[in-house]
């Protein structure tokens, strides 16, 4: 999957084009190789030498591709959310769930939600992940009055764009940004590894068709009636960016922003009652290429969005989470050398740069 001739392939190759991450991640895919024939012979595992200024260097890259994806993100919803709402008058707003810390959470846990008003410039500064830690930190809770106060951490997080004032003939009333948390994506990075997918029937995990994590930068469009939906859907397919929106967010005019090249299309507001989710959810969703990222858009109604929202913070959702962590803790189980190469990506892609690991035997970090 990561080898030199197929980079396309890699979960992370549309996040960081990077010579020396990907020789990273390769070194991986060929470790993970090496740890099951030496299994499968009864032999000694190879040590993986990795140095420290290389994972230096590879998180410095995440970072700075996270961030550059973001601030793409946020630059085509302010485009789409200028067009379809119809004004340029657009409050940013930052949604954060939280929670307590995971291994303390149950299903009577509270899920509490924070929003805050930010600006453009403080959306350039930090990442989404980043931001939303700092705003959980403002916070915190205790569930009973004798309790002592406990923390919060964020669990999900959204940028929301509210459009102070609106078109007559406008077909959304709001404009939404989600990142797929670094937790979510080591993950996938990790299954696509080990091809969990022979495990876990899980399409989600890595599509057959794109071969990369396609929603990890994902932008939600909300309408009065479903019939707004397929207009909104239709709007964005025909839309172009003239050169003066574009450089009026400061970005350089090319011709790959000038429109969205859509590369996947799905209506699961079509969908017969029997085939729909079972916690009611439907939206149109598609996939675009603006410039040289992926980004998923969903078109959804009000009315089901506030569905969402509320199986977010309801027991279905967090029994879904919950269950979710207990696949992957007995994937750490039957998987011989799962855990470790899980904690080997956290450690690599997280945002806390201070803190260690112990490296399993087939490891060595030199200085």
């Amino acid at each position: 999957m990561f080898d030199r001739g197929a980079r396309e392939f890699s979960p992370l190759a549309l996040l960081i084009r990077d010579e020396r991450t990907n020789r990273l991640l390769e070194s991986m895919a060929t470790q993970v190789r090496a740890l099951r024939e030496a299994a499968a012979l009864g032999t000694e595992p190879p040590v993986l030498e990795l140095q420290r200024s290389e994972i230096d260097y590879c998180r410095d890259q995440w970072e700075l591709g996270v961030l550059e994806g973001e601030h793409r993100l946020y630059d085509l919803a302010t485009l789409m959310a200028w067009r379809i709402t119809g004004t340029r008058r657009v409050e940013l707003v930052a949604r954060v769930l939280v929670g307590p810390k995971e291994e303390e959470e149950s299903l009577q846990s509270p899920r509490i939600v924070i929003e805050e008003r930010i600006t453009r410039e403080e959306l350039k500064r930090v990442t989404d992940y980043s931001m939303a830690q700092r705003i959980a930190r403002h916070y915190r809770y205790r569930p009973r009055y004798e309790d002592p106060f406990g923390k919060l951490y964020p669990r999900a997080s959204f940028l929301e764009m509210r459009p102070l004032d609106m078109a007559d003939d406008a077909v959304a009333t709001r404009v939404m940004t989600r990142v797929k948390a670094n937790e979510q994506i080591w993950n996938k990075v990790c299954d696509a590894l080990f091809d969990i997918d022979s495990f876990v029937q899980r399409d989600k995990i890595l599509n057959q068709r794109s071969k990369y994590i396609k929603d990890v930068f994902g932008v939600k469009i909300l309408t009065p009636r479903r019939s707004d939906s397929y207009r909104v859907d239709a709007a964005l397919r025909a839309m172009r960016f003239g050169r003066s929106e574009i450089e009026g967010l400061g970005l350089e005019w090319e011709r790959d922003v000038e429109f969205l090249d859509l590369i996947e299309h799905k209506d699961y507001l079509a969908l017969p009652p029997e085939q729909k989710k079972r916690t009611g959810w439907e939206a149109i969703k598609n996939v675009y290429r603006w410039g040289t990222q992926v980004f998923e858009v969903q078109i959804q109604t009000e009315a089901n969005y506030f569905l969402e929202v509320l199986d977010l913070t309801d027991t279905s959702h967090r029994t879904f989470e919950m269950q979710r962590r207990r696949m992957r803790w007995e994937l750490e189980e039957r998987i011989p050398h799962y855990r470790d190469m899980r904690r080997l990506l956290k450690f690599l892609f997280r945002p806390d740069p201070l803190r260690e690991i112990v490296p399993p035997s087939w490891l060595r970090i030199v200085d």
